[in-house]
């Protein structure tokens, strides 16, 4: 599914989906290789935002949440700060040569009033990373495989409640209230290790 603006010419999509904002939301279908893909569709001109959808009978929920975030990153990377027009999806994509899979962390808000953390999965060109990390790229296979933790965590945290820890005291003063985002677990992998090293016990910080 890729997002594109009025004045693009699209013709190698395959079908008009629907107006969305001032642009249109046009289905392309992938061959054996969608991750790939996508990564070049997302180069075209007048292409904002590409989203992975996976299988047709995907949950619309997920693919309109993968959208919403690709837009939303678009916006606040008018800085440089990483790839403004970006390929996303509500699943672990495979990740294509000269790219990078980042799990970022989104927080959702139910009908009931609830809020619930889940993953949005971008796939950003590798040489892009340092512009929007200002660090280098931690091991990633710890992250992924951690990522029910973060989660957990960043609920946590929203919440006011640390772990009773000096880590977790580090982590409060570096939010500053401020939500918990995955930039920030790349930037600073030591201290996660140690965060998520033991069962945590998240006090309310008064």
């Amino acid at each position: 599914m890729v997002l594109v603006d009025r004045d693009a010419n699209a013709g190698w999509a395959d079908r008009l989906l629907a107006r969305h904002g001032d642009g249109y939301l046009m289905w392309a279908p992938t061959g054996v290789e969608p991750s790939a893909e996508a990564m070049a569709t997302v180069a075209l001109p007048g292409v904002c935002a590409v989203v992975l959808v996976g299988s047709p009978g995907a949950d619309p929920r997920a693919v309109g949440l993968a959208l919403r975030w690709a837009v939303h990153l678009g916006g606040v990377r008018v800085d440089g700060r990483g790839p403004h027009r970006c390929v996303t999806s509500p699943a672990r994509p495979a990740v294509p040569p000269g790219a990078v899979r980042v799990p970022h962390l989104v927080a959702v808000s139910r009908p009931d009033g609830t809020i619930t953390d889940l993953v949005v999965w971008e796939l950003m060109p590798a040489a892009r990373v340092p512009d929007w990390l200002d660090a280098p790229l931690p091991e990633q296979s710890w992250v992924e495989a951690h990522l029910d933790r973060l989660l957990e965590l960043r609920a946590a945290v929203r919440a006011g409640r640390f772990p009773p820890t000096a880590a977790g005291g580090r982590l409060a003063r570096l939010l500053a209230g401020r939500p918990l985002s995955i930039r920030l677990v790349y930037q600073r992998p030591d201290l996660f290790r140690v965060l998520l090293a033991n069962p945590p016990g998240l006090p309310r910080v008064r």
